[in-house]
């Protein structure tokens, strides 16, 4: 399928009256209005016939749910095995129109009531499926490049940061007091960067994912302490501290990306703290569904006016002026594993963010 008029299209239909009806409409005068000639036509009763006889000339596919051979979502499931990158366009019946929304949702490109089909909107919502079709098969080609793309570059940082903080390393012994401090802060921002490559990553991770999460059981104290250790390291001159009880075996409904909730909150709340001795503290509550884990710090808070924007939320979203990709990754992933994240002020300076998650 090089263009978007059509040349051949696959009709599976059992019904010889309906399927009759549908090829007259694809071959009535009106057609040519919209492409120069109306397109062949290979028509099959069986779902099993119509696979035999499905070969890279089909440039479209009208296909009925309810056959003898396949009925449902089940149906659709197979002719997009066979057919992956042409387009189909799902026959309902007047009752079944709600099968017909779902299985646009499910992968069709557009589903047709056949009590409604005029020759006019048969031939307009085959062009238009086929238009859309083309137009996702270039925006998939163009991700998986830019995905490619992404992984190199994050994989050529994360190695050259790797050396500055080796050398960098190296160094601590050969410098006096003031350029130990110029070297700690060369080392911080590498970390920084290592940190931000991570995140990155992540949120890829999510994007091009386009389905609902699966989620799973996830022990929030193994997460929890993990990125308490990890931000401990990362910033030893800030006070991070864990308050309360944290049960060794709660579960919270989530994925593997949960770390990275933490791991940007906590990041966050020392990047953006003006205090000479940033001090976060971690406070977990068990409630009788959910969880919560607030992280509050000492930092110059955010005002009020700005407190959406932080996540990336609304219309400005990236191009906000809150805390960077971190935060609206934060605010993505607990959305995904439908949690709450909320921003409040702390007393009496500060910022607390508090995550509620589902106990699995």
């Amino acid at each position: 399928m090089n263009n978007t008029a059509l040349s051949e299209i696959l009709l599976i239909e059992d019904n010889p009256a309906d399927a009759r009806l549908i090829e007259e409409y694809i071959t009535e005068r009106s057609w040519p209005n919209i492409d120069r000639t109306a397109p062949a036509i290979e028509q099959a009763d069986r779902l099993d016939s119509a696979i035999e006889i499905f070969d890279e000339q089909i440039d479209i596919v009208l296909l009925d749910l309810g056959l003898p051979d396949s009925s449902g979502l089940e149906t659709l499931d197979r002719m997009l095995e066979i057919g992956e990158l042409v387009p189909v366009v799902v026959l309902t019946g007047l009752d079944d129109e709600q099968v017909g929304v779902e299985a646009v949702e499910h992968g069709a490109q557009d589903y047709l009531v056949k009590d409604d089909i005029t020759p006019r909107l048969l031939q307009q919502t085959l062009r238009y499926a086929s238009q859309r079709e083309q137009q996702q098969q270039k925006l998939r080609q163009r991700n998986a490049e830019l995905a490619l793309l992404n992984q190199v570059v994050r994989h050529d940082i994360r190695n050259d940061v790797a050396v500055i903080l080796g050398w960098g390393d190296s160094l601590k012994d050969h410098v006096d007091e003031t350029g130990a401090d110029h070297l700690d802060r060369m080392l911080e921002a590498g970390e920084h960067i290592t940190s931000i490559t991570e995140t990155v990553g992540d949120f890829l991770a999510v994007l091009e994912d386009n389905s609902d999460p699966e989620l799973h059981a996830i022990t929030l104290s193994s997460v929890l302490t993990n990125e308490l250790e990890k931000a401990r390291s990362a910033h030893e001159h800030a006070t991070i501290e864990l308050t309360g009880d944290l049960p060794s075996g709660l579960e919270v409904a989530a994925t593997e990306l949960l770390s990275s909730v933490f791991r940007n909150l906590l990041n966050n709340a020392v990047a953006h703290n003006d205090k000479p001795d940033p001090e976060i503290v971690v406070h977990v509550e068990e409630h009788e569904a959910t969880v919560s884990v607030e992280v509050a710090d000492n930092g110059p808070g955010i005002p009020d006016s700005q407190k959406r924007e932080v996540f990336g939320r609304g219309e400005m979203g990236l191009a906000s002026s809150g805390s960077g990709i971190g935060l609206y990754l934060v605010d993505t992933l607990v959305d995904m594993y439908d949690g709450e994240v909320v921003l409040e002020d702390n007393e009496p300076d500060g910022s607390v963010f508090t995550v509620t998650l589902n106990k699995y």
